[in-house]
């Protein structure tokens, strides 16, 4: 474990840069280098199965090429992106709201695991005393420095009233790039996130293409949307390599319910393994 002040070259630069740079930072791990392109996903504790889905595979498609995942290791959407990075053997951050050895000690027990397995990858972050205790006012100074590390902010799904939201207003505050991942119409776990896109607050991300395009790199696939998302994926490329097909022609070609085809098209669509080809239809990439 190490404290480094402001002033010391291992802290992380994207940081330092902001105007809310706490003055000291105490460090386990390893913190990537500075030119490491990273990516900030956020999100609710109480996700649905549909968040847990597509946070998990823009992790994973992301951390397979290299990019640094940064989250807040709370329960949810946060240790899902920090799990998945860690499934594909990539690089992750996270930055926590209360000292290390108070979280070290007293932490859950899950996320403490995940926190072991990020020590072998990446490393854990606080501004606070190491035994200092998470309260209601050092979250969101946790979630600025989570907005801060990133070179892009994701929102999965964020109710209103969300911890995730006041990332995003600190994200737009530093002038990081923001996006935000649609949920169901009306659906209370994305409020939150759909209303950052439909006030123009974020923009709406259909494929981590558009992160690719923003951090100049290329996504490498590996094949991963079909076995990161299982049989029915791999029957859906089946269907697909006979050309193109609507949600309806899907639903139908592969026996399955609508919703739960709609979203293992938004999960390959999230994934790159699928285009939509601007006539309501889905074609392989």
């Amino acid at each position: 474990m190490i404290e480094v002040a402001r002033s010391d070259p291992r802290y992380p630069e994207r940081l330092r840069e902001t105007s809310f740079a706490p003055e000291r930072l105490w460090i386990r791990g390893r913190v990537p280098p500075a030119r490491t392109p990273s990516v900030a996903i956020v999100g609710t504790r109480r996700m649905t199965d549909l968040g847990r889905r597509m946070a998990r595979e823009l992790a994973m498609v992301l951390a397979r090429s290299g990019v640094v995942i940064v989250s807040g290791l709370a329960q949810g959407v946060d240790s899902t992106a920090h799990a998945a990075a860690i499934a594909v053997d990539g690089l992750t951050v996270a930055v926590l709201g209360e000292g290390l050895l108070e979280f070290e000690t007293m932490g859950p027990v899950r996320r403490r695991r995940i926190a072991s397995a990020i020590l072998e990858r990446g490393a854990l972050l606080s501004q606070f005393p190491l035994d200092a205790h998470g309260d209601r006012w050092s979250f969101p100074k946790r979630n600025a420095v989570v907005a801060a590390l990133g070179d892009a902010v994701v929102v999965v799904e964020a109710p209103l009233g969300s911890g995730a939201l006041i990332t995003a207003a600190l994200a737009e505050r530093i002038g990081r790039p923001l996006f935000a991942i649609p949920g169901p119409l009306g659906a209370a776990t994305w409020l939150g996130s759909n209303r950052l896109i439909s006030d123009g607050r974020a923009q709406l991300l259909a494929s981590a293409d558009q992160l690719a395009a923003l951090l100049r790199i290329d996504l490498a696939r590996r094949g991963s949307e079909r076995s990161a998302l299982g049989p029915l994926a791999d029957r859906a490329v089946a269907l697909l390599s006979a050309g193109p097909a609507d949600a309806d022609t899907i639903a139908a070609g592969l026996g399955a319910p609508l919703t739960e085809v709609a979203t293992l098209v938004a999960e390959m669509l999230i994934g790159g393994g699928v285009v939509p080809t601007g006539d309501g239809r889905f074609a392989l990439r």
